[in-house]
């Protein structure tokens, strides 16, 4: 149903943000034929398949052989794009890199996922999100000036590096539809960091962003823009950054007769004051309320098991149930070329025979375990 009907992608090692890279892809409506391992429990991988798993067909190679690679590339003869997130020179090891694949499927697109990028010193090297934030000069800037910087979650560059390799392979599988010759999309985790971080460096380039953390317009720094405790330890979010929303705040806080100039720094400190006392007067809700009535830029602070149950949410569906688990339901949203609901995932799925026969492609002779390297 989705709007990328039709595309074929072959997802080898399924792990991490590779493995949000193919949901998204297959939120969307392609065909992700997964070569993929089974995965042992551990501290980092979901286990479950409803989330970044699924939209996937299983088949179970074992890309070591000669008959599960040649089978692979059969696979390949047939599909759009390849997608993989191993250590750079791991496919091509296996003989299975995009030199290797580009002779039986010219208009192949090839997108690779890492942290440190194909090329440079640090593209051998271990790293997380956190590693790869530090390095593309964001995380220095995540926390308050107080305090150290803080990791937050794997959003940013995990998260960032799935969405720009799926932005890269989508544009590479239209230009190819064109010109008839695929290419290698290479993603980077640090590469998409940095980009992420645009507008900063823009500010930054301007003269109104300072180094230190928590001292700018966005990064905590301006009271206008914060977190703040209500009178049940509850936390609202206030983002009135606009002259128009600063003046609808100081009504509902009751600090509408304030002159003192918001936009000196040296005034922050009394600004975030004033505020925090006010706010502690009332509940979360009793200010959500009245911030709802008065179109004033202020929202709860929800949890993750709390966020599935506000109104807005619930209205647009923003959060899916599946089973006993909850998730957040495919985005964005398309008038015509609606994404297919979350399925249930069938435990010990393996699509193998499945798929191939579709294909037209014969059962390998040697069908073990599905590794990359």
């Amino acid at each position: 149903m989705g709007p990328l009907r039709g595309v074929r992608i072959l997802e080898l090692g399924g792990r991490g943000p590779v493995r949000f890279c193919g949901m998204l892809l297959g939120d969307l409506g392609a065909e992700i034929i997964a070569v993929d391992r089974p995965r042992e429990a551990d501290d980092i991988t979901p286990l479950s398949d409803a989330g970044l798993g699924r939209r996937r067909r299983r088949v179970r190679l074992d890309l070591r052989s000669a008959d599960g690679r040649a089978t692979a590339f059969e696979i390949i003869k047939r599909a759009d794009a390849v997608i993989e997130g191993f250590l750079p020179g791991s496919m091509e090891r296996l003989g299975l890199g995009p030199e290797d694949c580009a002779p039986h499927n010219p208009r192949l697109v090839y997108g690779r996922l890492t942290g440190w990028g194909q090329t440079g010193p640090l593209m051998a090297q271990p790293g997380h999100n956190i590693n790869y934030l530090a390095v593309s000069g964001v995380l220095a800037h995540l926390g308050r000036a107080e305090s150290l910087p803080f990791p937050p979650m794997n959003l940013l560059a995990d998260g960032g590096g799935a969405m720009f390799l799926a932005l890269g392979v989508v544009s590479a599988v239209l230009e190819a539809r064109s010109s008839g010759v695929g290419q290698v999309v290479d993603a980077a985790m640090v590469d998409g960091a940095a980009l992420l971080s645009t507008m900063s460096h823009e500010m930054r380039n301007e003269g109104r962003w300072v180094e230190q953390r928590g001292s700018n317009l966005n990064d905590s720094g301006a009271p206008f823009y914060d977190v703040y405790e209500t009178a049940d330890g509850r936390l609202v979010a206030v983002g009135a950054v606009e002259d128009r929303l600063w003046e609808s705040l100081l009504r509902l806080l009751g600090l509408h007769g304030e002159s003192v100039d918001r936009w000196d720094r040296a005034n922050w400190p009394w600004w975030r004051e004033r505020l925090a006392t006010v706010f502690r007067q009332r509940t979360q809700a009793q200010w959500c309320a009245r911030a709802e009535q008065a179109g004033v830029c202020l929202s709860p602070v929800l949890t993750m098991s709390e966020a599935p149950a506000h109104p807005h949410n619930v209205t647009r569906a923003v959060f899916t149930r599946v089973g006993d688990a909850v998730l957040p339901s495919p985005a964005p949203r398309f008038s015509r070329t609606r994404s297919e609901p979350i399925a249930e995932p069938q435990p010990g799925d393996d699509d193998t025979a499945d798929v191939l026969a579709e294909l037209g492609i014969d059962l390998p002779r040697l069908v073990g375990d599905a590794s990359g390297g």
